[in-house]
């Protein structure tokens, strides 16, 4: 399969071959493709935050081994790269490919789908926070956070995060002018093969980086804002069923005994005592598990929805 590739049309000729998740981002030395048919060992991770080990590799090896011959007989140049990330009470290191023609110096990486550069935290979790906050009303971004570092094992999970992971979003909205819900239906994407040539189509026919944000500045650069970009963020997101928020158990009806009418002394103050909030009650152990496999996958499909369609990152 031939893919011809012009720098005045790039997307466009890249979708109508592929569904192709492939992200520019402004100011980056790099195109990034998502890559959804991750290492066995990386998805059970993902899956169940069960691991024996702290590095993993994204690609299969013998895939891996196989991409990195055929490359480097075209001239091209691959280089590993670790991220770390945190992700159910666990620090681990992600090791990814980056591919470069080293006579253009157009770069690929090949991330995870759920890996986000430079962040600490997968992005389904960043997701699931802003997620869990609009369908909750807009409450409280302490309780959202409590959820989510519930949900995904992690300790330190702040507000302030919630609060920054909103606003990241709607800017993506602002940008990519995305008015419909992103789809929960997992994408036909390349294979191994179709991922070999399309590496080597893009690297041998885009002729820089910089031309390609030129080109595309559009795609990259904030457009006006649309009206209410609360309501578009939540549209987005309006896909994922509800029941995957339910996390925190309904505060329990406490029966208290008829009203005691007899007067009696007041009690005395203690000025000095704070007002303890306590802690949130969380679903069972069961119920956890299944909430996280499930939001994961559904948060699978409208993250490569949203690379595809968009060429975005959601946070």
């Amino acid at each position: 399969m031939s893919i011809l590739l012009h720098e005045n049309d790039f997307w466009k000729n890249l979708n109508n071959n592929f569904a192709v998740p492939l992200i520019l981002v402004d100011g980056r030395a790099c195109l990034y493709y998502l890559v959804s048919n991750i290492h066995e060992d990386l998805e059970r991770f993902i899956t169940t935050g069960m691991t024996e080990t702290k590095v993993f590799n994204v690609l299969p090896k013998e895939r891996e081994d196989f991409l990195i011959s055929h490359w480097a007989q075209l001239g091209f140049i691959i280089t590993y790269h670790d991220q770390r990330m945190t992700y159910m009470h666990k620090n681990v290191s992600i090791t990814y490919l980056k591919v470069k023609n080293p006579k253009t110096g157009v770069i690929i990486s090949l991330l995870p789908w759920f890996l986000l550069p430079d962040r600490p935290y997968p992005i389904f979790i960043y997701i699931f926070a802003i997620w869990h906050y609009q369908i909750e009303g807009n409450k409280s971004l302490s309780q959202t956070a409590a959820a989510t570092g519930k949900l995904f094992g992690i300790k330190e999970f702040h507000k302030s995060t919630v609060s920054r992971s909103i606003k990241a979003l709607e800017n993506i909205i602002d940008i990519s002018r995305i008015n419909s819900p992103l789809s929960v239906e997992q994408p036909e994407l390349p294979t191994y093969e179709d991922l070999n040539k399309l590496v080597q189509e893009i690297l041998s026919s885009a002729a820089s980086i910089e031309s390609l944000e030129e080109n595309y500045r559009e795609m990259i650069k904030p457009l006006p804002k649309p009206v209410n970009r609360t309501e578009s963020a939540t549209r987005a997101l309006s896909g994922i069923p509800i029941e995957y928020s339910k996390i925190i158990k309904d505060k329990e009806v406490i029966e208290r005994n008829p009203r005691d009418t007899r007067k009696r002394p007041p009690r005395p103050r203690c000025e000095e005592a704070e007002c303890v909030q306590r802690p949130p009650r969380f679903v069972d152990f069961e119920r956890l598990e299944q909430t996280r496999k499930d939001f994961i996958e559904t948060c699978r499909c409208i993250v490569l929805d949203a690379a595809i369609s968009y060429h975005r990152f959601l946070v």
